[in-house]
């Protein structure tokens, strides 16, 4: 028996998206079991990867890495649908079988050219949600404005905010909230990491957390200006929709994942989300006390509700924020394998160990700006030379988590700790060593 899984990070019809790039599609690698086959849209390095698999248990003489042929179309280090319905990639994953039954397909987005490839391979029983997948269901459960309208039709506490298909519509909701005093955030319908969001502000100096950037507007004429010029950018020249939602100076970000099956949704972890002002760090468990968590969880558990009806099977991360004043208040979904879920699954319960909730906390990073490190075998090496690599006898250290990035000169890393502030001073420790003299 074997299981395929599928880093395909992205659905490239649905607009831009900054971190489809190789290294990123990494941190798939650390789901990896003993005799996997593993398609990515290049095979990561080496040392890389047998990292991974020392730290999992996993015997790495047992993975197969299986890469779209060469002269098929990628999209900046993507894989592509193209791709994943290519005949020749079908057969090279059945070679790789060599006879074995697969018992799962895993993959990171849940794109319809999966149940494309689960036909070729002849495993659709395997793929969960299968149905769902092929007639497009990847779109939905990654929609903000789908989101809007199932979480809220679920009972789901929301920002208030509306669904926007033209410009007279954005303009009433948006001048609607600026001249109730209240800050926005409009968002591209497939934005991600903040990248698609931009703050609206009456306030001048508003400070844009998991947005690009703030606006200063005042009134009606100010809000119309910017919609109409940037409407291409807000809709994607027009194919999708703009959600609206009030924005709250102060509030904190966090996630609640879970995992959908036929017959129950389970939960899976908690999370804080840091931006400064886009995707920065996280942190699980996050520092909250029992009601909010319970809020999270709750409130996480509606927004489930509608995707479990419909047939979407996988990975659903349920985001939200905590407001100064305590609201725990839901703002989109992913229905993907995320940034967040190899921490507490893998790193969290397989690395760590089961129960590590209880006495350690994880801190992942992207990697600093003005940071550098040449390769990943120097940041590896680096850490362990100062004495700051995970070890498994004291459960605190640091693990690379992606392999390196030749844009950002460095990797994705977690540091494990018996508590946050122990593991910032490690941060710190980690600057000295990788920002330049």
């Amino acid at each position: 028996m074997a299981r395929v899984l599928i880093g395909n990070d992205w659905d490239e019809n649905l607009g831009r998206h900054a971190d489809g790039a190789v290294w990123w599609v990494d941190h798939f690698v650390w789901f990896a079991r003993d005799h996997d086959v593993l398609i990515l849209p290049q095979a990561p390095e080496e040392a890389f990867l047998r990292y991974v698999t020392e730290h999992t248990g996993v015997d790495r003489e047992t993975l197969t890495v299986v890469v779209p042929p060469k002269e098929s179309t990628s999209s900046a280090g993507m894989l592509t649908g193209e791709q994943l319905t290519d005949p020749r990639l079908a057969d090279e994953v059945l070679a790789a079988l060599d006879g074995r039954p697969v018992d799962e397909i895993f993959p990171m987005w849940p794109h319809t050219s999966v149940a494309v490839l689960a036909d070729r391979l002849n495993a659709r029983t395997v793929l969960p949600g299968y149905a769902f997948l092929g007639q497009g269901g990847g779109a939905v459960a990654t929609s903000k404005a789908v989101f809007r309208a199932a979480a809220a039709g679920a009972g789901a506490p929301l920002p208030a905010g509306a669904v926007c298909a033209d410009l007279p519509a954005a303009e009433e909701a948006v001048t609607r909230l600026i001249e109730q005093g209240h800050s926005v955030m409009v968002k591209l319908e497939y934005g991600a990491g903040g990248g698609g969001n931009e703050v609206l502000s009456p306030v001048d100096g508003t400070r844009p957390v998991g947005a690009r950037r703030t606006v200063h507007l005042t009134d009606r004429a100010a809000v119309r200006r910017y919609l109409a010029e940037h409407w291409a950018w807000l809709t994607d020249d027009g194919a999708h929709l703009l959600v609206v939602e009030r924005y709250f100076s102060g509030s904190r970000a966090y996630y609640a994942e879970f995992r959908i099956e036929d017959e129950e949704v389970v939960f899976g972890g908690l999370g804080e989300l840091m931006h400064a002002p886009r995707y920065l760090a996280e942190v699980t468990p996050p520092e909250l006390d029992a009601d909010l968590q319970a809020a999270l969880i709750d409130g996480g558990r509606k927004v489930c509700a509608p995707l479990h009806a419909m047939g979407y099977r996988g990975n659903l991360s349920a985001d939200a924020i905590i407001t100064p004043d305590r609201q725990v208040l839901f703002t989109e979904w992913n229905g993907r394998i995320t940034s967040s879920t190899h921490a507490y699954r893998i790193l969290g319960e397989v690395v760590v160990g089961p129960g590590y909730t209880k006495d350690r906390v994880l801190l992942t990073n992207v990697w600093p700006r003005g940071w550098a490190t040449p390769s990943f075998e120097a940041m590896r090496d680096a850490i362990a030379g100062a004495g700051l690599a995970y070890d498994p006898a004291t459960r605190t250290g640091v693990i690379v988590v992606s392999g390196h990035n030749p844009e950002r000169l460095g990797a994705t890393y977690c540091t494990v700790a018996a508590d946050l502030d122990d593991a910032w001073e490690v941060n710190e420790r980690l600057g000295e060593l990788f920002i330049p003299a």
